[in-house]
């Protein structure tokens, strides 16, 4: 017997009275989400300033891009009027028309690069250093590289003399020192924005390693706080679920901080009572339901051994009638009248189908009462056994039974021979009668069940079945086919799928009417293991 409650325990009055504090209490929600408000806080800090940061540094690195860029189009410029200065002076000294391709060239190119560098201007000043270049390079062309071209074409005397007056080198270097300047102010900006853009990522890359510290050193620091108080307050519930688990129902829960966990420990002090009322009761439930468990073996121990004394003792009398009925055919025959005639087939085939299912009945109570002791039983041994026992109904049926891929499997033969022979003489009976019958045995060795199983199949061409009647087939004497039709007494296969059963294994079908049947036989690799053998009835 569990000890009583103590007197101390709290009464409903006394609960109510504490659940205003247990209001009070800190909710789970809260106590686990406030604490780490202000490290998430700093966490969005951080992601924001680094977001403007990052935005910055490409605002500047987009600043440098452009400077490198409009750098490089100055020294574009200074290279084409290079080119075209060469190509000028070469035809001026040389009279070869082939000069003049690099100048007209350089003439292009100057002109594209100025184009460029003027949309990319980002000051007053660069623009009108730049237009100031292209008049310097324009007056050059105007006033000398165009007439010591068209001179030249004349005399090489007049060109030279128009080189000596010296207006083009003049021209020409004030578009040189005016670009000097340019690239000058443009390297400035490159400087002060690539400064710009180090010094963003300087700032960036600080404050994100600071930010994170911090963050990761609060995180930590209230992680610790919270997994402390609840592994504490947990402690405190799983010792108390220990000491009611123990039968200690008098065990109390301490006081819980959160409220969620004082509402589960005093569900725990609720369950503790709630337990205490029901542990007697469960067991007056037990010693009633072991009594009715005795009360039921010993009912079906019974129901068995009547069955099988009941089907054994009606062979007898059944045996003398059977015999007697013969006896009246034969010494009657035609000495009564034709209606006596046919009263006496009636008794007589009547007392054959009796005979046939005691017989059944006889099998079907020592096949649920067989032992289940295994032995290695070669299934292609025992399948051409039993094809030689059914060899006059083969002939008869003019059947082709083949059997192939049958494995040596640990089973009780008698179980095995019982399945086979049952299901390969069901596929000789309900053949077509249109076509020869043709029944193949075979097994392989596959997942079923979620175990390593070994499943045959016996597949015919018989008349098939129905799906609705593929459990229905394996009752007790459940038939679909008149006795006129297909003798038997509808008891096979539930012999059979009690065998299998009984192997520990499972029988199916597949069928369709027209079609066929392919009985399934699934046993587990792994034999059960042996029961004690169960005595047959007397």
């Amino acid at each position: 017997m569990s000890a009583p409650a103590p007197t101390t325990a709290e009464s409903p009055a006394a609960e109510g009275a504490s659940r205003p504090a247990a209001r009070r209490k800190v909710t789970l929600r809260a106590f686990l989400l406030r604490p780490f408000l202000l490290p998430f806080a700093l966490l969005v800090g951080v992601g924001t300033a680094v977001t403007v940061g990052v935005n910055r540094n490409d605002e500047q690195l987009r600043l440098v891009s452009d400077a490198q860029t409009r750098m490089l189009l100055l020294n574009d410029l200074n290279t084409q009027i290079s080119v075209m200065e060469n190509g000028e002076r070469g035809y001026v000294i040389t009279g070869d028309p082939a000069f003049l391709a690099p100048y007209r060239e350089g003439e292009a190119a100057f002109r594209a690069a100025a184009l460029a560098l003027h949309d990319l201007s980002v000051t007053d000043l660069q623009r009108t250093n730049l237009a100031r270049v292209r008049r310097a390079v324009q007056r050059w062309q105007e006033t000398a590289a165009r007439p010591e071209i068209a001179a030249r074409s004349d005399s090489l005397a007049q060109a030279a003399q128009l080189v000596r007056q010296g207006k083009g080198r003049d021209l020409l270097n004030e578009a040189r020192d005016i670009m000097a300047v340019m690239r000058t102010n443009e390297s400035g900006r490159l400087s002060a924005a690539t400064a710009a853009s180090q010094a963003t990522l300087t700032t960036v890359r600080t404050l994100t390693v600071g930010g994170l510290l911090l963050s990761l050193t609060l995180l930590l620091l209230t992680a610790y706080r919270v997994t402390r108080t609840i592994t504490r307050s947990l402690n405190d519930l799983n010792a108390g679920a220990g000491a009611i688990a123990a039968g200690q129902y008098q065990r109390r829960t301490p006081v819980m901080p959160v409220q969620e966990l004082a509402q589960l420990g005093g569900q725990f002090d609720r369950m503790a009572a709630a337990v205490q009322d029901r542990e007697q009761a469960l067991r007056e439930s037990a010693e009633a339901l072991r009594a009715s468990n005795t009360h039921l073996e010993r009912s079906n121990r019974e129901l068995e051994q009547f069955a099988y004394v009941a089907s054994h003792d009606l062979q007898e009398p059944l045996r003398t009638i059977g015999s007697y009925t013969e006896l009246l055919a034969r010494r009657y025959q035609g000495q009564l009248d034709e209606r006596a005639d046919q009263y006496i087939a009636f008794t007589t085939s009547a007392t054959q189908r009796m005979k046939t299912l005691i017989q059944d009945l006889l099998a079907y109570s020592r096949v649920r009462n067989a032992p289940r002791a295994t032995q290695p039983v070669d299934t292609a041994a025992l399948v051409r056994e039993i094809t030689a026992d059914l060899e006059r109904q083969i002939l008869d049926a003019q059947a082709q039974v083949t059997a192939r891929d049958l494995p040596v499997i640990p089973s009780n033969p008698d179980l095995m021979r019982h399945i086979l022979q049952n299901l390969i003489g069901n596929a000789l009976k309900f053949r077509d009668p249109t076509r020869p019958a043709r029944v193949q045995i075979s097994a392989d060795r596959t997942r079923h069940a979620g175990q390593d199983s070994w499943v045959f199949h016996v597949q015919d061409n018989g008349i098939g079945i129905a799906p609705e009647y593929h459990e229905r087939i394996f009752g007790v004497f459940q038939r679909l086919h008149g006795m006129d039709e297909y003798p038997g007494s509808g008891i096979g296969l539930a012999v059979t799928r009690s065998a299998a059963e009984q192997l520990g294994g499972q029988l199916w079908l597949d069928s369709e009417p027209g079609r066929g049947s392919t009985f399934h036989l699934a046993l587990p690799v792994t034999a059960p293991p042996d029961p004690t053998p169960q005595e047959n009835p007397a």
